[in-house]
């Protein structure tokens, strides 16, 4: 007979639970992801920290799965597909909004990035995406051959058909960043709406906006915000308010 149900979960050990609630009308769960578990998940430098799946309090917001990931210094061997599987298994009630919080700590984000995009659950539910991206003020490159940085995903294309809106907070302006954005750009054909706050980095030169306003000119059908340091750019190439 119960009606809400939370679930906090901790993978530090193995866990296999299995729940009946067909009279549940709100649902939500939190796990959380230790680097240094049996369970542990992610690829490269790349960690998965946390999973959350919380009850859309307010009537009219979407529900929201929000992961967070973690770039260290620490090596993780586990396979992309097992980083994949850990997400593809909690993914049990129905969402509509992606939040990504990644601490990026210098590295490159977008394989991780991509893969989450690629798994079918998540790329075919989401209508709105947001990245909140946690990096240092003065940012410096990946050495050469660094494992965060695969080259593979730049060139690919993940069918994001329900994707209307994305905001994307602390853009950096680097290679990899625009990569990143022109992947989202022609991945998703329905995209109405793009929103760009650019970190205090990015702020400091007029490079980062302009060579935004110059991919988003193949694509007219969107229209593009670009915050810095608080305020809004002005382009004739992306629309302001």
């Amino acid at each position: 007979m119960v009606t809400q149900l939370t679930l906090s979960l901790d993978t530090y050990e193995e866990l296999s639970i299995s729940i009946l609630a067909p009279m549940v009308e709100k649902f939500s769960w939190d796990c959380f992801f230790s680097h240094y578990s049996s369970s542990a998940s992610g690829f490269g430098l790349w960690h998965l920290q946390r999973l959350s799946l919380p009850t859309a309090e307010t009537q009219g917001h979407l529900p929201s799965l929000h992961i967070h990931g973690c770039a260290t210094s620490c090596f993780n061997h586990h396979e992309v597909a097992n980083f994949k599987q850990q997400i593809e298994e909690r993914l049990i009630a129905a969402f509509s909004v992606l939040e990504l919080h990644l601490t990026t700590n210098g590295h490159v984000y977008g394989a991780f990035m991509s893969h989450v995009l690629e798994i079918n659950e998540i790329r075919c539910a989401i209508q709105r995406l947001h990245v909140d991206l946690e990096r240092p003020l003065m940012e410096e490159g990946c050495p050469p051959d660094c494992p965060c940085e695969p080259t593979y995903w730049k060139s690919q294309t993940i069918s994001l058909t329900a994707l209307e809106e994305v905001e994307i907070s602390g853009f950096g302006g680097k290679d990899h960043d625009f990569d990143l954005l022109k992947l989202i750009l022609r991945s998703a054909p329905i995209l109405k709406r793009m929103t760009m706050k650019l970190s205090q980095e990015a702020s400091a030169s007029d490079e980062g906006g302009t060579e935004v306003y110059n991919i988003f000119k193949a694509y007219s059908s969107v229209q593009c915000y670009v915050h810095s340091s608080g305020l809004m750019h002005d382009s004739p190439d992306c629309s302001s308010t």
